[in-house]
């Protein structure tokens, strides 16, 4: 963009604001206004009421003898106004770090609100929000994998794999895009598995993968912001194996938390839409699945004590109290 045409789209904005309070204007008192020439005033001033109403500060109205006409809503939108014309006027631009991938769903920080793919993020949930039929901008296919494991110390609850996102900055199952170099779904999810699960290697004669079926959600993507439809491709994991060893970023979920919308693992919340989508297909939902270790890796001290620290606590006040008790009895 020039540095008239940059000027002539701000001149637009302050007469947009100008009028806050003053009653609706006409595109054609705008474009006189504006001082902008006949030949291109109309579409300017057409093109610049389109991107501020996008913003939510205009209201359709009409003069006293019917002229269609627009009137700004309130002093803050004029303020915008005035604000968007100065970013325009000085060439700077009001978002920032697009080229960094990746968006949180709150709190935020001063960075985060005005970095592009978050403001895009923000912008496209608002846009579903507002039309759940909204058309998605990119459609992608997925894999994901469902690995099912007993935990025996909690009365044989099931409890699943899920890996860590660092860009989309959740937890969901292992899995990820079918790249053009994959034959098939299938064989992404097991180039994905073995990639992701510490030193898995998918042996055919030991280890069967079992489609559950095929879904579709369109939801804004946490790492590029876009609204985006997910054709997903689910299975399930068999394995003669009982030396699954999750990759870093791994942690297995309680069935208990897996569809809980305020569970969270540190700040991270479970990207798991589309396998609750899932659930409502199979016969018995996810309970009904098979195991998918033929036996639960022991657990080790640490283990025990991250996932249930008030109980070891407890047991280690307990005991203290029963040491302190005994001491009288062997003086």
């Amino acid at each position: 963009m020039t540095a008239a045409s940059r000027t002539s789209t701000a001149v637009l904005l302050e007469l947009l604001a100008d009028r806050n309070g003053a009653g609706p204007v006409t595109t054609a008192e705008l474009a006189r206004s504006s001082g902008l020439a006949p030949a291109e005033a109309d579409a300017t001033v057409v093109g610049v009421l389109a991107i501020a109403g996008a913003f939510g500060t205009l209201r359709e109205e009409s003069t006293s003898d019917g002229a269609p006409a627009t009137s700004v809503i309130s002093p803050q939108a004029a303020y915008f106004l005035r604000c968007l014309a100065a970013y325009i006027r000085s060439g700077q631009a009001i978002l920032e770090n697009w080229e960094r991938a990746g968006a949180e769903s709150g709190p935020f920080t001063a960075g985060q609100v005005l970095a592009g793919p978050q403001f895009l993020y923000l912008a496209e949930t608002h846009r579903l929000a507002l039309d759940p039929s909204a058309p998605p901008l990119r459609a992608v296919d997925i894999v994901q994998v469902v690995i099912k494991d007993r935990l025996r110390s909690r009365g044989d609850r099931a409890r699943y794999l899920l890996q860590y996102d660092e860009r989309a900055r959740q937890y969901q199952l292992p899995g990820g895009h079918v790249r053009t170099s994959d034959v098939d779904s299938r064989a992404a999810a097991v180039r994905e598995l073995e990639e992701e699960l510490d030193g898995y290697e998918h042996r055919p004669d030991r280890d069967v993968l079992t489609e559950l079926g095929v879904v579709d959600v369109v939801q804004p993507s946490r790492t590029h912001g876009a609204l985006t439809e997910y054709r997903m491709t689910f299975f399930l994991l068999n394995t003669d194996t009982d030396q699954l060893r999750p990759g870093p970023g791994a942690r297995w979920v309680d069935e208990r938390d897996l569809f809980d919308p305020d569970f969270r693992i540190g700040r991270a919340s479970l990207n798991v839409a589309a396998l609750r989508r899932l659930e409502g297909t199979l016969p018995g939902g996810l309970r009904g699945l098979p195991w998918s270790l033929p036996v639960s890796p022991r657990r080790g001290l640490g283990a025990v004590i991250r996932d249930r620290p008030w109980e070891m606590a407890g047991l280690v006040i307990g005991v203290i109290g029963l040491v302190v008790s005994l001491i009288p009895l062997l003086v």
